[in-house]
């Protein structure tokens, strides 16, 4: 019996190891990344310096193994402090795509919503444009349908971008895009993106903005956008609809951070998908959104009119790229993306 707690006490050790570990290389990004001590030398002097004693109290701790729990608790505690003091403000120098949040002003019915700061640009390149904003005033009886789309990047599809375009009856598409909110002159990179870096914001665009960008002026990342149509009711519709512009509200006034797994473009609309029952938004798809279309086929959520084709051919077919692409500046934009579209 002494010799099964022996070895029950060694195996919690290493375990407790290996814990600290992960930690220690988390508090580590969190360092790197922080925003006190901006010079790169100041960080890697923290860096060494925490690293340093947390590899002496390990060494140590070999003989004094009841040290490693302290050890462990020093690092969550690290971690969480850091946490604690980081708040996100919504006062950086935003890159111009970036700069406004979105405000929508809902009538005293309840029946209609007038967006302030919809995104316009017109783009020639990615990084050169035109900065457009737009007021638009919608009624909630006429917004009939929402599409979901989904955009890959160098040939990856377990991860991509989450979009939400809403068609009305006059033939207006609005697209709701979650994104982290970029300062000028940084692009996006996944690793700050899991250390409180990026701020979240609801882009409400024009799908001549939102959609184009990708299709046209972001060829150096290869991306590759899908568009499908749901079978989500009108009345849920406009419940997302009104939800997430609530949200976006929200956030103007209460800035949220932008988590590359936790808060990301899918899981941060959880909270609206869980209000109608829906549970594919925080699970395991969240993080591996990419394939949320798969999901969505096979429950049937993603409008078909042909039920005996396979998932390859319905997602060749609402790859929007081919029918876009070889044209520089098509007009009716969203018509083109939507040649299968035949319901609408």
């Amino acid at each position: 019996m002494k010799n099964i707690w022996k070895k029950v006490g060694t195996a919690a050790f290493w375990i407790f190891w290996v814990v600290e570990w992960f930690f220690a290389l988390w508090c580590t990004g969190a360092l790197y990344f922080q925003r006190v001590v901006p010079p790169l030398w100041g960080k890697l002097i923290l860096i060494a310096l925490y690293l340093g004693a947390t590899l002496f109290l390990m060494l140590w701790s070999l003989k004094k193994r009841w040290i490693l729990a302290g050890i462990a608790g020093f690092s969550v505690c690290f971690a969480a402090a850091w946490l604690l003091f980081q708040h996100p403000t919504g006062a950086r120098d935003w890159d111009p795509p970036f700069a406004r949040v979105p405000v929508a002003r809902f009538s005293a019915d309840g029946k209609s919503v007038t967006i302030e700061n919809i995104r316009d640009f017109h783009y020639r390149t990615e990084d050169d444009y035109d900065v457009r904003y737009r007021t638009e005033s919608y009624c909630f009886d006429d917004l009939e349908t929402m599409d979901y789309s989904i955009t890959h990047w160098n040939g990856s599809e377990s991860f991509g971008h989450i979009m939400l375009s809403f068609g009305f009856k006059d033939g207006r598409r609005i697209v709701i895009s979650p994104e982290a909110r970029m300062e000028r002159g940084k692009k996006y990179e996944i690793l700050p993106g899991f250390f409180r870096q990026y701020e979240l914001i609801y882009i409400v665009a024009t799908e001549e903005d939102a959609i184009q960008l990708r299709t046209h002026h972001r060829r150096y990342e290869k991306e590759e956008v899908l568009l499908y149509p749901t079978t989500t009711t009108p009345e849920v519709a406009r419940f997302i609809f009104r939800d997430l512009l609530e949200r976006s509200n929200r956030l103007a006034e209460h800035p949220e951070f932008y988590n590359g797994i936790t808060y990301n473009c899918l899981s941060c609309m959880a909270p609206t998908a869980q209000k109608l029952g829906f549970d594919f938004c925080d699970t395991w798809r969240g993080v591996c959104n990419g394939f949320s279309d798969r999901y969505g086929f096979r429950v049937g959520w993603l409008y078909r009119d042909d039920p005996t084709e396979s998932f390859a051919d319905y997602r060749k077919r609402h790859s929007v790229n081919q029918y876009v692409e070889h044209l520089a500046a098509p007009p009716d934009y969203s018509k083109l993306i939507r040649p299968w579209c035949k319901q609408k």
